[in-house]
């Protein structure tokens, strides 16, 4: 028995279909040397080829989980501060609501300081007359009939 090998010319389409089954290392070994060859002489075969190995590797390294390790520390202590007893988790409105609240109760108290400092003070000025009004002479102020009949 003789073992027949079959010869194909390589040519760029024939490339193009055996480069995916080349870079994994599937084909037989008389394939693999005539793609080898082929590349070796085609440059456009060549660049394509060198084009889709890179992008396999950039592909493999975003499959590549890499673990963060503040992540595992913030879950692992979230976890030990719900087992802990006596810890809650706020819901989200009320982490929104409580600096809102104080934000207001701190205006209402302002607000009303300036109120109750006001009415305090207008209490006073009825029984005093300002320095101003007292130092004015009556004497010397002419009358307002008398200017106009000028």
């Amino acid at each position: 028995m003789f073992l027949t090998i079959k010869i194909i010319k390589m040519n760029c389409q024939l490339c193009q279909k055996e480069s995916d089954a080349y870079r994994e290392g599937k084909l037989p070994p008389d394939m693999r040397i005539q793609v080898e060859a082929h590349l070796k002489e085609c440059e456009k075969c060549a660049e394509s080829y060198r084009l889709q190995a890179l992008a396999e590797r950039v592909i493999n390294q975003e499959k590549e989980i890499r673990s963060n390790p503040f992540l595992s520390t913030r879950i692992m202590t979230r976890i030990e501060n719900i087992e802990t007893p006596g810890y809650e988790t706020f819901p989200a409105f009320r982490r929104i609501l409580n600096p809102a609240l104080i934000t207001v109760s701190m205006a209402a108290a302002i607000l009303y300081g300036v109120m109750v400092g006001n009415i305090y003070q207008s209490g006073q000025s009825k029984n005093s007359i300002p320095v101003e009004l007292a130092l004015i002479d009556d004497a010397t102020i002419e009358s307002v009939n008398t200017l106009s009949n000028e």
